[in-house]
């Protein structure tokens, strides 16, 4: 199987330049999402397509990057998928990155520059169907999440907190680690965002200053009516875990995964 399949401005390549400012800046976005064959429809579906379409044209509209057409995107996106298809894959994770483009050098950009846009086709690795039954164990994070409201909730380029964070251990034993800011809230984790439960009251952090707002946790947020009395957006403690009855994670790729620990 194929590691990857990648497509740079509707052409076959995995090679920007040096100079473009997602490389050299992190000036840019990306959105994750999944994708598989329906047979029965004989189509290539992508999960949640215009929630991701419409987060990405909000987040452009945020940092002031050219939003391409969603025909564009939407033409690329049948391109990779059925050359992907074609490729032997059935399913796997596709990965849009949109930068503000080819720059010189300093921060100021210009205004008639042209996004570079990225689709990226990965195998579906499934993650071990023991952890939706039985729960995954997680750790909290030493590394604080960066604080930024301009940027809060957009799925952005400079994800070096995750990295660090991530990188705090190697352990298989934990499937995800949580991240707080530098008031001790809990934000998210490295890759997904977290939800709680008490009393069939459904809570999740507040995305204010820092961290992300996942597609799957709007979905979660919307859906929750009909598993939850009530659902909030709230600030949680670090210290104030515990007093919950239940926790779960989220993201495109895992969906809902519930915890079953986490280690202070």
């Amino acid at each position: 199987m194929i590691d990857y399949i990648s497509m740079i401005n509707g052409e076959w390549s995995d090679s920007i330049s040096v100079i473009d400012r997602g490389l050299s800046y992190g000036d840019g976005l990306f959105e994750t999402m999944t994708w598989r064959y329906i047979e029965d429809e004989k189509i290539l579906g992508v999960e949640f397509w215009n929630r991701h379409l419409n987060r990405l044209k909000n987040s452009c509209s945020v940092t002031k990057i050219k939003f391409p057409s969603k025909k564009m995107l939407t033409n690329h996106k049948n391109k990779i998928l059925m050359k992907s298809y074609d490729e032997g894959m059935r399913e796997g994770v596709l990965k849009i990155i949109i930068t503000r483009g080819v720059g010189g050098r300093g921060y100021r950009y210009e205004k008639d520059i042209t996004p570079t846009i990225i689709f990226l086709t990965f195998p579906y690795n499934r993650i071990d169907h023991e952890f939706y039954e039985k729960g995954v164990k997680l750790r909290f994070c030493n590394s604080s999440i960066f604080s930024n409201t301009q940027l809060a909730g957009l799925k952005h380029l400079n994800r070096m907190d995750s990295v660090l964070a991530r990188s705090e251990w190697d352990e298989k034993d934990f499937f995800e680690g949580v991240m707080v800011d530098d008031s001790n809230n809990i934000i998210d984790g490295t890759m997904t965002n977290i939800f709680f439960s008490k009393n069939n009251n459904l809570y999740t952090p507040f995305i204010k200053n820092s961290g992300l707002n996942g597609v799957m946790r709007q979905v979660v947020i919307e859906k929750s009516k009909l598993f939850f009395k009530t659902v909030k957006e709230i600030q949680i403690k670090k210290q104030s875990f515990k007093k919950y009855d239940e926790m779960f994670i989220t993201n495109s790729v895992i969906k809902v995964v519930p915890v079953k620990n986490l280690q202070a």
